[in-house]
């Protein structure tokens, strides 16, 4: 099973000629075409984490997500989640030569998603039809979430939210019951209670130019550690390492000493060394 890896055509893998359809693309940054330039310089397979490109570039976590999140929603990048029986394993991203039809424009938001006056005429795709059933089955429960003055009053409202729910999903590649868990975390927060009144701001931007959802995912996933953190006793800090034959390893700093992976293999099995590796990515 592949994860972390990059994916794109094999022609591409001694050569870094880069499509010249994302230079031409309009309303995207510079920022974004770079990071776009250097994953299509590297070979296919090549193992590819948020930790790994922040080690070439200048820029943070954030920074760089923003800019995945920029290529995925102009269609040259696909984000899949790769799970293994059920257990989250990591991400594969999948680099497109051209964006083929999807959204053109930031400005056209049209192009993402067809205007409806309906929450059930959201997907006309038949293939999406059980994460369309999920999606409206959960819906309910994310109004919930929410006082009712601030809750959708019509079916437009009701569509926008539904809509800014699918693309939070469909776009950015999260999972539904984690949007959920991290939309309540926030509302249950005491400054967010106040600040965050519609589930639409999940994609505005903040003055950084991250969307909340990521802000809200991210928070989420630091204060939801997997069950096997503690394990170690004396655990400190989790980090990555790599072997010389250029193989990604988990290592440990403790109260008592430092661990490598061989070492943390003696109490971790397989499924939860690689769940504390996608944690700390």
């Amino acid at each position: 099973m592949k994860y972390n890896k990059i994916l794109k055509p094999k022609k591409f893998d001694n050569f870094s000629i880069i499509p010249s359809s994302i230079f031409r693309h309009k309303d995207i940054t510079v920022g974004a075409t770079g990071l776009y330039a250097y994953l299509f310089s590297h070979k296919a397979d090549q193992q590819i984490t948020i930790e790994f490109i922040c080690g070439h570039f200048k820029e943070g976590k954030d920074a760089i997500r923003s800019k995945i999140n920029e290529l995925i929603s102009v269609g040259y990048l696909e984000r899949q989640r790769v799970t293994d029986k059920g257990k989250f394993k990591g991400y594969n991203y999948i680099l497109k030569a051209n964006h083929k039809g999807k959204i053109q424009s930031r400005q056209k938001p049209k192009s993402e998603n067809p205007p409806q006056s309906n929450i059930n005429n959201i997907y006309t795709n038949k293939s999406n039809i059980t994460q369309t059933d999920k999606m409206q089955n959960a819906f309910p429960h994310f109004v919930k979430l929410f006082d009712l003055r601030y809750q959708p009053k019509n079916d437009k409202q009701k569509a926008d939210w539904f809509a800014c729910l699918d693309r939070c999903v469909r776009i950015d590649k999260y999972d539904l019951d984690e949007i959920y868990l991290a939309v309540k975390n926030a509302r249950d927060d005491d400054f967010w209670k106040n600040n965050f009144l519609t589930l639409l701001k999940l994609r505005n931007q903040d003055k950084n130019g991250i969307m909340f959802i990521h802000r809200f995912i991210e928070n989420h996933r630091k204060y939801n550690k997997p069950k096997c953190f503690y394990k170690i006793k004396g655990i400190q800090e989790y980090k990555l390492y790599n072997d010389p034959d250029g193989s990604q390893r988990l290592g440990a700093i403790t109260k008592f000493n430092k661990l490598n992976e061989f070492n943390l293999s003696q109490i971790l099995n397989r499924d939860e060394i690689d769940e504390l590796k996608n944690f700390i990515k």
